[in-house]
């Protein structure tokens, strides 16, 4: 009996198992667009008893698994909407529901206050997530006056962007690419008023993402979530301004959404330093920094089509860009010599042109399942002209500083460059075989650049009987390569699939073929007894020892082998890495530049490991052994004199560096009390570091470098942040802290000096967002200690603090007041740098027109016209310290009008982007459904 009874329990159980069901399907509005954490409830049909619940997803899709048969209720509720309720029988299959469409609640409430507040920023595994309504900007505002005001995210004078201290690669729109790797295309095009949430994502490199197998690279990025009304319209802003000291500005911002397709159109124009695209002039020999004040013209197309499934996706981009940027900087360099001082005071100003036109495409096909293709092809053209001229003095560091020598240089040159290539991916999952896939790469570019340069150097040397040394020269430089690469991995499961163990094998190789023609030629230069030298201007001599006809190979190789291990509380992989390398070159013109073939062999272990504790709190340990082979620059051995005062000798012994990089990252993000916190560890150890060793000739100030291996070279950094509201949710406050730690060797006038670095900039934000108002407030603070073993005399502390005020009046008719305000000074600097400034910019907006698509605005830049510019370098040679020219006070009135057609059922979308109660950012703020915030409901 107690067997038959076990036998017929279990066949009760076996017949249960069996007729459990799972019930999917699709909540949506009337317009048709999902809506996002519905709450959807199974309910018995005999007395709607409670029996299970879920709610949707990001695309308003639910499933309610493991349904025993019956009859049920399937209720779904929605805050603004009406409930739906609707009968179902669930027999022994599956059932797929048709979409369940949910209609806004017409019944009118009694006066009722509902308080509500959004999460600011949320932190999860690798991704801190910021919530662009939680950050007012003013009218017409761009994603890079947003960036400004985020917890850990910087942007410098020229739009380069960071996170964490991290340099952000590439910016995404919904997940798809956004004109390739330039970020500065979408920081300084792309209109706040689309971005509903912005994501800063680490992640690894595309090629390792799509195999699963991990290449070593990684990448910061930034993802945009667009609002949900947006979706399926056209969108376009254009502006256009003008103000004093003939200062314009104008942008246009054209985009289409459609079934998850997208084209957008964008234009800039502007003599007020916003550079919309990054400057192409990179790859030329006298290409000048990003300092200055530039003019700018681009023009681009961004598109991305397909089917909705993503099984089949055509994107990519093409963008023509102009600039002409003009720098004036000043500088004061402090040598470190162990029993001296010795000081360079110089000016220079650089005007560089450029045209730059390129194209990046990508094409992916998903065959089927377990089939992946992707083409990827890119083209570039570029022209530059570049003007500088500059101006020094040498200094000894005595009591009198003497005149060492002084030096005058200008220079002129012409480029033209092109490059074209693409990669090929393809990715196989096994269908028979589970957790078993194979991957391949090719890629392949060539790149020509051309450049002509003239240049002009006096120097007096003023301890050698006042002696003058002056050439007048002409150079016509050539390079040109072409690089092939390829990439094959494999994946193979360890025993059953349930496991989760897997061993990974990769092979990759490069080989670049890299040719270089530097061809010098002198104007003939006589020194008469008595008078200045005299150039002859009629004739040109080759210069055969300033010349070379290089022709390099390098061929690298590597191999990997790791096992990966996936757990539902944690992922690990662990693994090494053999890269054999070879490089090689020979100099048409002297044979005694040559460097024959080297080999060279490198082992590196690799490990990642990842911790969850909770769906929210986790600890993320990395570590990545790398080598990094000397330039062939650094290996010449012969001297470069192309600068008689700073000649340049290799060093053909020289050892690969290799470098020891560990990274700790902890997030913890509670949803109850609204409160993130991140903290993220690096730290990074160097073996036989390649460095500069450099003597000083005391008579002419001249110098001679060359290179060596070196040990003792490490840094450490550490960011953390704080996030979380006060009891009054009108009231948010961040922190946030950046921290470094390094040790530098060195040599100052080839003697051995280690330099040490502390770092340290902390900085709070208080912000006060009651109804149509906004206030922040962020003080900071910053440290930089530098102590040197060999001279404690040039031992610095360095410090700026100072902060900020913001301040912002929506007013219901449409009027906007807007004003920040900015203290900073330092101390420390060489004489004449500490700098005290304040920085007030304030603007005046009114919104007009039916939906008030429309804008005037009148802005004032540097009221108090105390702007500048300085910066610091310490090495463990010198200690720099520079000033440029930037932009001071100006007033714009500028024009800007809105057009979309956004999504039939919102209604009141125009009120809630553009003014209306609240306006730009205020209450409301976020597409017209209840609550804001593109449909989601708010929190309670």
């Amino acid at each position: 009996m107690r067997r038959i009874l076990i036998a017929l329990l279990f066949t009760v159980f076996c017949a249960a198992a069996v007729t459990a069901a799972d019930i999917k399907g699709k909540v949506i509005d009337e317009t048709g667009e999902p809506l996002i954490e519905a709450t959807v409830k199974l309910l018995a049909a005999k007395d709607s008893a409670f029996i299970k619940g879920v709610t949707t997803n990001v695309n308003g899709r639910f499933t309610i698994s493991n349904v025993k048969s019956g009859k049920y209720i399937l209720q779904c509720v929605y805050i603004g909407y009406a409930n739906s309720d609707s009968n179902l029988t669930v027999g022994s299959s599956n059932l797929q529901l048709k979409d369940i469409v949910m209609r806004e609640s017409s019944i009118m409430l009694k006066e009722a206050v509902v308080t509500a507040v959004k999460t600011e920023i949320t932190v999860k595994e690798d991704t801190i997530e910021y919530n662009a309504g939680s950050y007012k900007t003013q009218p017409n505002a761009v994603m890079e006056d947003l960036l400004k005001k985020l917890p850990g995210v910087d942007v410098d004078s020229d739009g380069k962007i960071t996170a964490g201290g991290k340099s952000v690669t590439k910016i995404l729109v919904d997940g798809k690419e956004f004109f390739a790797d330039d970020p500065k295309v979408a920081s300084k095009n792309l209109p706040v008023d689309m971005i509903e949430k912005l994501q800063v994502i680490d992640r690894k490199s595309d090629l390792a993402r799509l195999t699963g197998v991990d290449d070593g690279e990684e990448e910061t990025v930034i993802n945009l979530t667009v609002k949900k009304d947006m979706k399926n319209s056209y969108y376009g802003v254009v502006n256009a301004g003008y103000g004093t000291d003939d200062r314009y500005a104008g942008n246009f911002y054209i985009n289409r959404l459609w079934n998850d397709n997208q084209f957008t159109f964008i234009g800039n124009f502007n003599n007020v330093n916003q550079l919309g695209f990054t400057d192409g002039g990179g790859q030329f020999m006298n290409f000048g920094g990003g300092n200055g004040i530039t003019t700018s013209q681009s023009l681009g197309v961004n598109f991305n089509v397909g089917k909705s499934d993503e099984t089949f996706r055509v994107g990519g981009n093409v963008d023509y860009s102009h600039t002409d940027r003009d720098t004036r900087t000043r500088r004061n360099r402090q040598y470190l010599f162990p029993d001296s001082t010795s000081f360079n005071e110089s000016a220079s100003s650089t005007r560089n042109k450029g045209h730059n036109i390129r194209g990046n495409f990508r094409i992916k096909w998903e065959k089927d399942t377990l089939t992946t293709f992707e083409f990827r092809p890119r083209f570039s053209l570029n022209y530059n002209r570049y003007l500088s001229g500059d101006s020094s003095l040498t200094l000894a560091g005595d009591a009198n500083r003497s005149k060492v020598t002084r030096s005058l240089n200008s220079g002129s040159s012409k480029g033209t460059s092109y490059s074209a290539g693409g990669d090929i991916w393809f990715n196989r999952k096994s269908g028979s075989h589970p957790g078993r896939s194979f991957s391949l790469s090719l890629n392949y570019n060539l790149s020509n650049t051309t450049e002509d340069y003239d240049s002009y150097s006096f120097n007096r040397f003023f301890l050698l009987n006042d002696s003058i040394d002056l050439y007048d020269q002409y150079t016509d430089n050539h390079t040109w390569s072409n690089r092939v690469g390829l990439r094959a991995t494999w994946t193979e499961p360890l025993g059953n699939i349930k496991n989760a163990r897997f061993l990974i094998f990769s092979y990759n190789l490069n080989y670049r073929w890299n040719n270089a023609d530097k061809l010098v030629y002198d104007h003939p230069v006589t020194y008469p007894e008595v008078g200045d030298p005299i150039i002859d201007y009629d004739n040109l001599v080759f210069n055969d020892s300033l010349s070379n006809r290089f022709r390099n190979d390098f061929f690298t190789q590597r191999i990997q082998i790791g096992f990966r291990q996936v757990r539902s509380t944690y992922n690990m992989e662990v693994g090494l890495t053999l890269t054999p390398s070879m490089s090689r070159s020979d100099d048409l013109i002297n044979s005694e530049r040559n460097i024959p073939t080297r080999w060279v062999w490198n082992l590196a272990p690799y490990m990642r490991y990842r911790h969850k504790f909770t769906k929210s709190r986790t600890l993320n340990v990395d570590y990545r052994g790398n080598t990094s082979e000397p330039s062939m620059q650094q290996l010449q051995p012969v001297a470069d004199k192309s600068n008689p005062l700073r000649i340049v000798i290799g060093n053909p012994d020289l050892k690969p560096a290799f470098t020891h990089n560990i990274r700790i990252r902890f997030n913890d993000f509670n949803m109850e009390a609204q409160r993130s916190i991140m903290a993220m560890l690096n730290f990074s150890m160097r073996q036989n570091s390649i460095v500069s060793k450099t003597t000083f000739s005391p008579e002419t100030g001249g110098q001679v470098t060359t290179y060596t291996n070196v040990n003792g070279n490490w840094s450490s950094s550490l960011f953390s942040m704080l996030s979380l509201p006060f009891r009054n949710k009108n009231w948010q406050f961040n922190a946030n802290m950046h921290a470094s730690y390094n040790q530098n060797i060195g040599f100052n006038n080839g003697l051995r000096n280690r330099s040490n670095s502390l770092n340290l900039r902390p900085s709070i934000a208080i912000a006060f967002r009651p109804e149509a108002w906004e206030f922040e407030l962020r003080p900071y603070y910053g440290l930089q200690n530098t102590r040197n073993t060999l001279q404690s005399a040039v031992n610095r502390n360095v410090q700026d603090y100072g902060g900020s005020f913001y301040a912002v009046w929506y007013a219901p008719f449409g009027l906007v007041i807007n004003s920040d305000l900015t203290f900073s000074t330092t101390s420390g600097y060489s004489a004449g740098y500490d700098q005290k400034q304040w920085m007030w910019n304030a603007s005046i907006s009114y919104l007009f027109l039916k939906g008030r698509e429309a804008t005037v605005m009148l802005r004032g830049y540097d009221l108090l016209q105390q702007r500048k510019n300085i910066s610091r370098s310490v090495t463990a040679n010198y200690i720099d310290d520079s000033s440029y020219n930037s932009l001071t006070r100006y007033f714009m009135l500028s024009f800007s009008y809105r057009f979309n057609t956004f999504g039939k059922g919102s209604k009141n979308s125009n009120r809630g982007e553009f003014g209306g109660p609240g306006g730009f950012g205020g209450p409301g703020h976020g597409g017209g459904r209840p609550g804001g915030g593109g449909g989601r409901p708010p929190r309670r």
